[in-house]
């Protein structure tokens, strides 16, 4: 689609309101009043057959009619109206066009038809279309509202911009009720032609935005999304999304609203963290957030982060909140100890987070503890929690103090500076706020969503992935596999550490694959359709001498007939024997839109009892590799627990990484690539047993 297209959409010169009624709840006599109101300065071409005039302009009785040049459209009319008249804005030139209704994927069938008509047409005159079923949009800079909500409140320009895939999200930001200051407010609907991410690419490009606001229910074109964010990072903007449909149920519910499909929650979480995108997980976390990425754009990353309070009972609560939103707490250094002891008991012992009222609290001893914290090189934020409600508080007088403080000393140090109501309630301290303000100093409100604002702009940058294409001729192979040896082959070809291993059509050759690979070694029944071995009894491990692999061969063959249907393809494989060590899961899971995804987690059976794993966007490097061993039980497995271990935790960091980079290469063909378990013993790691699914 051509630049010129989007930026009538957003910018045109003129616009005509087919379906412009006298009826004052008419949606094109409310997109009317609302570019009127806003002040648009281009002209405005209300359509109607039958009227003469419209909200005092004068009217048209069709788009042929307007007698200077048309760049955007509003097409206020039923839904199965609105091909015909895009049909017809498309042979007059327009560039631009914006429609309301629903009823077309939102609804059924024939609604699906509609809206592939739509999509036909505007690619056919290359116009720039948004919805359909939306509000419209705001270029608030620009002073250009086609918006079609009957009250609408007053918007300050400034450095935020908004993109809804839900209306009612769009109207609560509008209300800006924490003075953000809006560039552009956008509303997605069905996504027909422009989504998400076609309007994430057109405002971060503008010099006016700074930080940029999502909520998405779905990512219709992930590509582009993905280098809209990049471009928005490279350019030093914050991008923050919302996105719902963690749960099953508000997956279903995502469906149900706009015939779109949700996705798997966690790929959508690794996916944005690799598109630098912060995600949140409330409507006031992504305001409280946006509020302090607008004030402090690159964060302090790389260095610690200090929490202040007046009360030990908030303190305590602070230390409580923090690790579980992954805000770390750093000690304080000695001699930051020291510098702070003389606004303190002797028997004090000062400590992050720390309780700042010690000898009582005056502005010469908050001093003391401002300075003392302001020195220490270890700090790159420091975060002052008060208890001051909108008219005054507990803490309104000595939080006035604190704040003036700061703000006499803004600009005169490395420090990110932070202040937070305790409690949300109605508001920031109003007087406590102005000081604030007027020295560029952040005032967020409620403990638990301010920290996590605070957890999410100190979260240091994913490392830049390495490209690696698809693969044809290992898309090829892989989806040849006959047999799960020729999986292990196929992996350990790729640098995956697999145990070695062969099929065994007879007791006899059983017997000499295990002399060649020296006992003990493990036998398997393997069948294409019987993913799940141990439960069925087809695994024999252990097994140290000729006559143990000969009886293991008998009973697995006895248990794969039982199992499987006749002609039903299945082996037995003879398999070398990992060592004592600690399993983990290792896997890709390819999604057809958003890209390959490597899993870490305890694996073995604790996999399902534990349920938990760390997921990256692959492939990963050995530094990713070893976060998310940590990242879950797997990493304290590996350095050891009650007196098993430690194994080698770099020969498992290595495994993943080489699991990664292969799964890349095999997102075409393979769906799943799953190692489960990876046994990480003292001196290496092995891949024991494989599950590969095509698409």
């Amino acid at each position: 689609m051509a630049a010129s297209s989007i930026d009538a959409l957003f910018n045109p010169a003129s616009i005509a309101v087919v379906g412009a009624s006298q009826r004052e709840e008419s949606i094109g006599q409310r997109v009317i009043r609302n570019l009127v109101r806003f002040g648009f300065q281009g002209s405005v071409y209300p359509v109607h057959p039958t009227n003469a005039e419209v909200a005092g302009l004068a009217c048209h009785k069709s788009l042929s009619d307007i007698p200077g040049p048309v760049d955007a459209v509003f097409i206020g009319l039923p839904a199965a109206q609105g091909p015909g008249v895009l049909e017809e804005a498309g042979k007059r030139g327009v560039r631009a066009a914006y429609i309301n209704a629903s009823g077309f994927a939102d609804a059924d069938a024939e609604g699906v038809a509609l809206q592939a008509e739509l999509r036909a047409i505007a690619a056919r005159y290359d116009m720039a279309l948004c919805g359909p079923n939306n509000l419209g949009l705001f270029n608030v800079h620009r002073k250009y509202a086609p918006w079609t909500p009957r009250y609408a409140s007053e918007l300050v320009p400034g450095p935020v911009a908004v993109i809804s895939q839900s209306g009612t999200m769009a109207l609560m930001l509008c209300q800006d009720e924490r003075k953000l200051g809006l560039a552009y407010v956008v509303t997605c609907g069905n996504e027909g032609v422009l989504g998400a991410a076609e309007y994430l690419d057109y405002v971060v490009r503008d010099d006016n935005v700074k930080t940029v606001l999502l909520f998405l229910e779905t990512i219709r074109n992930p590509d582009l999304f993905a280098a809209a964010a990049q471009e928005a990072h490279r350019r030093g903007k914050r991008v923050i999304a919302l996105k719902s449909g963690a749960s099953d149920a508000g997956r279903a519910l995502v469906a149900a609203h706009t015939g779109s499909l949700a996705g798997e929650d966690r790929f959508y979480d690794a996916f944005l963290r690799s598109c630098h995108v912060t995600r949140v997980h409330s409507p006031d976390e992504l305001i409280e957030s946006a509020l302090l990425f607008s004030a402090h754009p690159q964060g302090a990353k790389g260095r610690g982060f200090m929490a202040v309070t007046l009360s030990g009972g908030e303190a305590a609560l602070i230390a409580d909140n923090a690790p579980a939103l992954g805000l770390a707490l750093p000690p304080l250094a000695p001699a930051t100890r020291d510098a702070l002891m003389p606004a303190f008991p002797p028997f004090g012992k000062p400590s992050n987070p720390l309780d700042a009222w010690g000898l009582g609290f005056s502005p010469e001893r908050f001093r003391i503890v401002l300075d003392a914290l302001v020195a220490d090189a270890s700090l790159g934020a420091i975060g002052f929690s008060i208890v001051a409600n909108t008219e005054g508080g507990p803490d309104g007088v000595y939080g006035r103090q604190m704040a003036e403080a700061c703000a006499a000393i803004a600009g005169k140090h490395d420090k990110a500076i932070v202040f937070m109501n305790a409690t949300a309630g109605a508001g920031p301290n109003r007087e406590i706020k102005k000081v604030l303000d007027g020295a560029g100093i952040p005032y967020l409100s409620g403990m638990r969503t301010s920290l996590a604002s605070i957890a999410h702009w100190l979260r240091p940058d994913e490392p830049v992935r390495e490209a690696i294409a698809a693969d044809a001729q290992w898309a090829a192979r892989c989806m040849a596999l006959k047999s799960e040896v020729e999986g292990f082959t196929m992996l350990r070809d790729a640098g995956v550490p697999m145990a070695r291993a062969v099929a065994a059509g007879s007791a006899a050759e059983a017997v000499a694959a295990a002399e060649k690979f020296g006992y003990p070694v493990v036998l398997k029944g393997c069948a294409p359709s019987l993913p799940h071995k141990s439960e069925l009894g087809l695994v024999k491990v252990g097994l140290a001498n000729a006559e143990a692999v000969k009886a293991a061969h008998a009973d697995l063959s006895a248990r794969l007939t039982k199992a499987l249907k006749p002609g039903a393809p299945g082996e037995i494989i003879v398999q070398e024997m990992a060592g004592e060590g600690v399993e983990l899961i290792i896997a890709v899971r390819n999604d057809p839109q958003l890209g390959s995804f490597v899993v870490v987690g305890p694996g073995g059976l604790l996999v399902e009892v534990m349920g938990k794993a760390s997921v990256r966007q692959g492939p990963v490097d050995l530094a990713t590799a070893e976060k998310m061993l940590d990242e879950t039980a797997a990493g304290a497995l590996v350095c050891g627990v009650r007196g098993r271990g430690p194994f080698d935790r770099k020969a498992a960091a290595a495994a993943i990484v080489a699991l990664s980079r292969a799964g890349t290469k095999l997102h075409g063909a393979a769906a799943t690539l799953e190692i489960n378990p990876l046994i990480v013993t003292a001196g290496g790691a092995l891949g024991v047993d494989l599950l590969i699914e095509l698409h």
